[in-house]
């Protein structure tokens, strides 16, 4: 199978690429990470090469595909720039990132099968499970962009007929090893063990839920997507157990060991996300559901963020 992945230099794509099957032939398509090309050139992958290219910029797209070829026989589409304090301060360059990147390459391509990486931030506004057929009115920007963007998935699919089949997954995070130091995983990690500190602030209430998977289940899930036969559909991708902020602070400090926890909060959120994303769909297309629990997903990504920092510092 000949996979073009874009985004590839993120946290899903690094982790996609270590457990894609190894007769896969991958194309890995990322901006600016000055690591990822030694990264893929460590792993001495036959099929697997890396192309940088800044897809928002119409002709260094075309010329990639020029040099790489056009016809693929999937595309997984995970580049994206998910930063909702930036789309809101601003929305314009939010859309040119989010929107005009992925009409750029599907522009230039011809894909089989097509597996985009929506958000469940569509879902904007909404309370209490979500199935994907919900109607959606988002007025986060970085909301707007993605639910637009999988509008023109659509039209490609349907109207245009440059992508064969496609499949709109509305995401719902993951964490694990090689996610973004700012992000919550991490920095409770950074605090409770790293650091040796029992106290976290957060930003907002601490109210706002959360239902992200441990980033094998989500590798797991892509792979069982491109290889199955369900398509022309929007799935929710999401861990089955939705918890407050302030609960993930607590019950992650509870799993690293930390006793009497203080959680403070400063500020107000820019996003209300009182909604999580249903689950039977990838169950029932799939057969997929998370296996590796908050705990042993906690657990393992503290042995890997402790060996890194033990490596960095030259122990």
């Amino acid at each position: 199978m000949d996979v073009l992945l874009t985004g590839a230099s993120g946290f899903l794509g690094r982790n996609f690429i270590l457990n894609a099957p190894a007769d896969w032939r991958i194309l890995a398509v990322y901006n600016s990470d000055p690591g990822f090309a030694p990264f893929v050139e460590a792993l001495q992958r036959p099929g697997l090469a890396a192309a940088r290219c800044d897809l928002t910029d119409t002709q260094a797209v075309a010329a990639l595909f020029e040099t790489h070829g056009r016809e693929w026989d999937r595309c997984l589409y995970l580049a994206a720039k998910v930063d909702i304090p930036w789309s809101v301060r601003e929305p314009k360059n939010d859309l040119l990132v989010n929107v005009t990147s992925l009409l750029n390459v599907l522009e230039s391509v011809q894909a089989g099968k097509l597996v985009y990486f929506s958000s469940g931030a569509v879902y904007d506004g909404l309370t209490g499970e979500i199935p994907p057929e919900s109607p959606c009115a988002p007025t986060l920007p970085y909301a707007i962009s993605k639910l637009t963007a999988e509008r023109y998935v659509r039209f490609f699919g349907e109207r245009r007929k440059s992508v064969g089949e496609y499949l709109i997954v509305r995401f719902f995070g993951a964490y694990g090893p090689y996610e973004a130091p700012h992000k919550i995983y991490t920095q409770l990690i950074r605090r409770f063990v790293l650091e040796g500190q029992s106290h976290y602030k957060l930003y907002g209430d601490g109210q706002n839920l959360i239902d992200a998977m441990y980033v094998s289940d989500a590798v797991d899930a892509v792979i069982a997507m491109l290889s199955g036969d369900h398509w022309n559909d929007t799935v929710n991708l999401a861990g089955g157990r939705p918890r407050t902020i302030e609960s993930l602070a607590q019950e992650t400090a509870g799993i690293l060991g930390v006793r009497d926890v203080i959680i403070e909060k400063q500020g107000v959120a820019h996003e209300h996300n009182h909604f999580w994303g249903s689950t039977a769909e990838m169950r029932r297309f799939y057969g997929f559901q998370p296996k590796v629990d908050l705990s042993e997903g906690m657990i393992r990504f503290s042995e890997f963020l402790k060996a890194n920092a033990h490596s960095r510092s030259g122990g």
